[in-house]
């Protein structure tokens, strides 16, 4: 705990890998919650909608922020980043700085609502589904006045009690959200280690496409071509040349996406962003700008987490996925932007 009380390193890093970063938490009284509603947003748009609200909707003059989906919406948690960053630079220097997080996002996650007693003053809370949908902070304890004031804020929710509930004092919860590694806290350095680690443990034949070795590429188009005129030749039917067609096109897709965004940054993103979240890709095809990867069925609990990821990612856009329950599959299907930016921490 610092001098003043007000954060604290409650994770040294690590223990999801060696690329996990440390984490620091922020009193509630440094920070500021909204609530960002975007349900009514095409699915494709709302985590860049959040994002825009993010950096535009900051009450404070230089800002830092995260983002918590929470279904269709997104807590939006901002703070002062010139004053944090000194109290962050005093303490660890320039080099190796820890992710920053709000108090409120290692707590246990709840229903309806409660008061939380921290270390400095009381946070009032408003979940629904076990999401965060309103948090008001006061020094002081929470009156009937204080209390009655934040919940008339609130709309279209249950009945709150008319006097306010008796303050908690909860425990760190290691598996919240504070502690979540997503693509925008690493570099991108960071992600493409983890993307050929879980590549050189992935046996679907994804080497070819992620070292990007053009002049092999080349060559199978090429010997492709030659079979196919071979065969055109001799046996010129359409049903036997179908095969060979798909894969020239599969060939001269993923040269396309080598020559416009590289699988190094793109797909070995892709591979990196999953893999922290314990997920190892199944198939991995690209086709007209398309990169469509195939995942273990598990993975459908997280794929609004994962959508959000890509997106933040800055490689990909029109993310799509869809289930295959008959096969036990999730398949996600996202358009690969020309010349992305590469994947850095302050992203």
């Amino acid at each position: 705990m610092s001098a003043d009380g007000r954060w604290v390193t409650v994770h040294p890093g690590g223990a999801g890998g060696r690329l996990r970063p440390a984490v620091v938490l922020l009193a509630r009284d440094l920070t500021t919650f909204s609530l960002f509603q975007a349900e009514n947003l095409p699915r494709g748009r709302r985590g860049q909608a959040a994002r825009l609200h993010a950096r535009t909707g900051a009450p404070y003059l230089i800002s830092s922020s995260t983002l918590v989906k929470s279904g269709p919406d997104f807590g939006v948690w901002w703070w002062d980043a010139e004053r944090v960053n000194a109290l962050l630079q005093a303490r660890y220097g320039a080099a190796g700085a820890p992710m920053v997080r709000p108090e409120t996002l290692a707590q246990p996650s709840a229903d309806g609502w409660r008061i939380v007693r921290l270390d400095e003053g009381y946070e009032a809370q408003l979940w629904r589904g076990r999401r965060l949908i309103a948090s008001a902070w006061r020094r002081d304890r929470f009156d009937v006045a204080s209390w009655s004031a934040f919940t008339r804020l609130q709309r279209g929710v249950e009945d709150a009690p008319a006097t306010p509930p008796p303050p908690q004092t909860l425990p760190i919860d290691f598996s919240a959200p504070a502690f979540a590694v997503s693509a925008a806290d690493l570099s991108r350095e960071q992600l493409l280690g983890a993307g050929a680690a879980v590549v050189a443990l992935t046996a679907f034949g994804l080497s070819l496409f992620l070292l990007g070795q053009g002049a092999r590429l080349a060559s199978d188009a090429d010997r492709i071509e030659k079979e196919t005129a071979e065969i055109q030749a001799a046996t010129p039917r359409a049903a036997d040349l179908g095969g060979l067609d798909a894969e020239r096109r599969r060939l001269a897709a993923y040269a396309e996406v080598e020559a416009q965004t590289n699988p190094l940054s793109a797909a070995g993103a892709a591979i990196g962003i999953v893999a922290f979240h314990d997920l190892t890709p199944t198939a991995l095809e690209s086709e007209s700008g398309t990169l469509t990867m195939t995942l273990p069925y598990s993975a459908v609990s997280l794929a609004d987490t994962l959508i959000a990821d890509f997106e933040g990612s800055g490689y990909f856009y029109d993310i799509r996925p869809r289930t295959d329950a008959q096969n036990q599959r999730l398949v996600i299907e996202m358009k690969i932007r020309e010349a992305a930016p590469p994947l850095t921490a302050d992203g």
